[in-house]
């Protein structure tokens, strides 16, 4: 039974703050439902495992806030899952958790993607605007094939494919993420746009949330992003699936198209405003996300 708390008893509560253990993550799922977030326990399972984080606790070890974080190499991180209950909204749980995530990260330029809400408490901590994310979302419907140029195939990445696509990716998302590439890799659910000359683009999915999440997307083009997604929309024909993507008006169109719909957005946030420098033209582009949280 979860307990309600009047204003007078968190008046008298100490707010606690200390490392995230699996034991909180049912605490934490319940958390993120109440934002009508869709993480099962599984997501926050993997997101803990691949990671850190710290929750804010009553006096009664109930669970009020929580923040996970990813450390991509000795230089750049990613912040997600922050989150306070909406009861204890207004006590400065949110800026405290930040303040500690950030202690335990110095010099590292740190990543986010923040709701409307959030872009305030990030501003004060020092997060630049970097762009906007889009969340695109729903059942498949018919969805076209997408041709590559010749010599060009869509292939399964295997285990062989790990340093190439680490590569690729550190091209594109600037840091080393390669325990998060060797993680999706086990899932065994990964593609690559294969041609003569090498790898032109990878992608994964994954089982996420209300059903199937497609991402990251890291193409040398356009043609090849929309190729993956339109290859994982057909595998998903009829499922849920999420893709969470940078804004790409052709990308946007066809996911439309396809039935994934915008349904929001979020503004992902640096506190190294360097980063936001255009890839040219055939540069490894990261054209969806690995979630909102790992950015």
């Amino acid at each position: 039974m979860t307990r309600t708390f009047t204003y007078s008893d968190q008046q008298d509560t100490q707010i606690a703050f200390r490392p995230m253990h699996p034991d909180d993550l049912p605490q934490a799922v319940r958390l993120s439902k109440d934002l009508a977030w869709p993480h099962r326990q599984e997501d926050w399972t993997q997101m803990l495992g691949l990671g850190h984080g710290i929750v804010a606790t009553t006096q009664d070890n109930a669970v009020i806030g929580t923040i996970l974080w990813w450390t991509w190499g000795s230089q750049a991180a990613s912040l997600g899952m922050i989150i306070v209950s909406p009861a204890w909204q207004g006590h400065g749980i949110g800026k405290q958790l930040m303040a500690r995530a950030r202690q335990a990260l110095p010099g590292y330029t740190l990543h986010l993607n923040a709701t409307s809400a959030g872009v305030p408490l990030y501003e004060k901590s020092g997060f630049r605007y970097l762009g906007v994310v889009e969340q695109h979302q729903g059942n498949v419907a018919s969805v076209p094939l997408i041709p590559l140029p010749e010599g060009c195939r869509i292939r399964p990445a295997g285990a062989a494919d790990l340093d190439a696509l680490c590569a690729m990716d550190a091209a594109a998302k600037k840091m080393n993420r390669q325990h998060l590439i060797r993680a999706l890799l086990s899932e065994g659910r990964g593609i690559i746009v294969d041609s003569e000359t090498g790898i032109l683009g990878f992608s994964f999915c994954r089982k996420f949330g209300w059903g199937q999440a497609a991402g990251p997307v890291v193409a040398t083009s356009e043609n090849s992003a929309l190729a993956m997604l339109a290859y994982w929309a057909g595998i998903c024909t009829g499922q849920f699936l999420r893709v969470d993507m940078p804004q790409n008006d052709v990308i946007a169109t066809a996911l439309d198209e396809w039935g994934l719909l915008r349904v929001g957005t979020v503004i992902s946030m640096t506190t190294d405003p360097g980063d936001a420098l255009s890839p040219a033209p055939g540069d490894a582009t990261c054209f969806a996300l690995c979630g909102q949280a790992y950015g």
